[in-house]
């Protein structure tokens, strides 16, 4: 994900849970996992794109349009309170579906990121 502040969205993730690998090797990059998941983030203009089109359309923004981030959290009401104490918008406040409670908002780049809190039924011995 092209980010506009390497430093500050790094940062944010972590607070969710997710972890760093070290990487002193690429200072505009960032490598976070979460479970077997990957997530690099990229200073927007540290690395070319592979086509210039689709280039110019991310630096004219909104950066993530159609792209959907799903981060299963274990306590959906912390996840919110982080989002909230952030000052980062909430586009769906927090709402029972039929696997989850679940509440949408966007990163400080304006990615969507879900995150859902499964039922027990659905949790499958994740916890």
């Amino acid at each position: 994900m092209r980010v506009t502040d390497l430093r500050a969205s790094g940062d944010l993730y972590l607070k969710l849970g997710f972890r760093e690998l070290p990487n002193d090797e690429q200072p505009h990059l960032r490598y976070l996992t979460f479970g077997h998941t990957w997530l690099i983030l990229s200073a927007m203009d540290a690395h070319g794109f592979y086509d210039e089109e689709r280039g110019e359309a991310a630096r004219r923004g909104p950066l993530g349009l159609g792209f959907t981030l799903a981060v299963p959290v274990p306590d959906l009401d912390s996840a919110h309170a982080l989002w909230r104490a952030e000052g980062l918008p909430v586009v769906s406040e927090p709402e029972d579906t039929d696997w989850a409670r679940v509440f949408v908002g966007l990163d400080p780049d304006g990615y969507e990121v879900s995150f859902e809190q499964f039922h027990e039924e659905y949790r499958g011995g994740r916890g």
